[in-house]
């Protein structure tokens, strides 16, 4: 390695931080002035984010693997400060850029903190004003010690600011999610997922939920279960649901009549069954950027996002656990009635990494 070229450690858990941070290796490798160094944990019983993504971002074999025992939040990230501090001793970098808010990307950036190393924030200023949600009390804490702050919406720069954040220290940047989409867009086009199926384009609607990671109380559990059967008489309903079609989900949504429920597909299969929906319906947040994106209608039974863009410009809509609202808006996607018209949020046009990429080589 030449003198003088700066390291950047990026470190992702899963498909939603690897997602984050990947295009950033992509624009960094070989520029000559920046060594991108990548790190994936890995928890015991996960697979990581599949061979298709790692092929298609050129990093099948320059990742380095972490593996974490499954456990509690607070044994997982003390556990994970030890390994990184290690890691960080070794590498020596100049900057660390955690991916995505989970408890990976916490304790990466405690762990560079506080041995001096300047944390990136992407995503930075991204707020739900949920407390009850882990992912927001982590996007705070990356946040509040991080040397640089990159905004993927305007919404971040507003909150940013109102916490007091200089704003020479905020970069709107864009979303880096949007890059890996525009990266792995055309293999998902021509992957047989919906032959394979038996889906025709648009007609059947995707499920996509979290529930055994955000217990939800019986009394929504069986509004869903309504809500799901009312819609399945209408049009087929997919659920995927992890490696294997089973457990809890299967357990609580299986026997509805006309549900689908399936193992959940490889990242880049999964890409084109969510494009090609009616609509999905989630109660998770992964995906509201790049359904907005591509222009898919999306239920979130959520109560708040911390993309409000989505919202305000792109294709999400908060109905909450409201049974009314659901159906109401499920019956407008179904009925065919021409959409508003959505517009694609700032800067979400696949060069935010490369944007990102040359800030990173002016600082020191």
């Amino acid at each position: 390695m030449l003198s003088g070229v700066k390291k950047i450690v990026l470190i992702a858990q899963g498909r939603f931080g690897f997602l984050k941070v990947a295009p950033l290796f992509t624009v960094l490798e070989g520029n000559g002035h920046i060594e991108p160094v990548p790190v994936l944990v890995v928890r015991k019983g996960e697979t990581g984010p599949g061979e298709s993504l790692m092929a298609a971002f050129g990093l099948e074999d320059r990742l380095r693997i972490i593996p974490v025992e499954a456990g509690s939040s607070v044994g997982e990230t003390a556990e994970l400060m030890i390994v990184f501090e290690r890691l960080f001793a070794d590498i020596v970098p100049d900057f660390v850029v955690p991916g995505g808010y989970d408890n990976t990307a916490v304790a990466a950036t405690i762990a560079a903190s506080r041995m001096g190393i300047p944390v990136v924030s992407l995503d930075a200023g991204l707020r739900s004003y949920d407390r009850s949600e882990p992912e927001e009390l982590n996007r705070l804490i990356i946040d509040s010690v991080a040397a640089i702050h990159f905004v993927s919406e305007h919404s971040g720069v507003y909150n940013l600011i109102n916490e007091g954040f200089s704003d020479e220290r905020i970069l709107f940047a864009g979303n880096t999610s949007i890059d890996s989409l525009v990266t792995i867009i055309s293999d998902a086009n021509r992957s047989d997922v919906l032959s394979a199926l038996e889906l025709k384009p648009k007609k059947f609607v995707t499920v996509l939920l979290d529930m055994p990671l955000r217990p939800q109380t019986a009394a929504n559990r069986d509004l869903l279960c309504k809500v799901l059967e009312s819609i399945a008489a209408t049009t087929t309903l997919l659920l995927p649901c992890g490696s294997e079609p089973e457990g809890d989900l299967h357990e609580t949504f299986g026997s509805i009549p006309g549900i689908r429920v399936i193992s959940t597909p490889d990242p880049v299969d999964l890409l084109r069954v969510l494009k090609e929906s009616a609509f999905v319906l989630t109660d998770t947040a992964e995906y509201e950027s790049e359904l907005t994106v591509m222009n898919v209608p999306c239920l979130t039974l959520r109560p708040s996002t911390c993309r409000p863009s989505t919202i305000e410009l792109g294709t999400n809509v908060l109905v909450g656990f409201d049974e009314q609202e659901i159906l109401e808006c499920v019956s407008v996607i179904l009925s065919g009635k021409p959409a508003h018209k959505t517009l694609i949020p700032e800067k979400w046009d696949g060069a935010s990494a490369k944007r990102i990429a040359e800030v990173l080589e002016r600082v020191g």
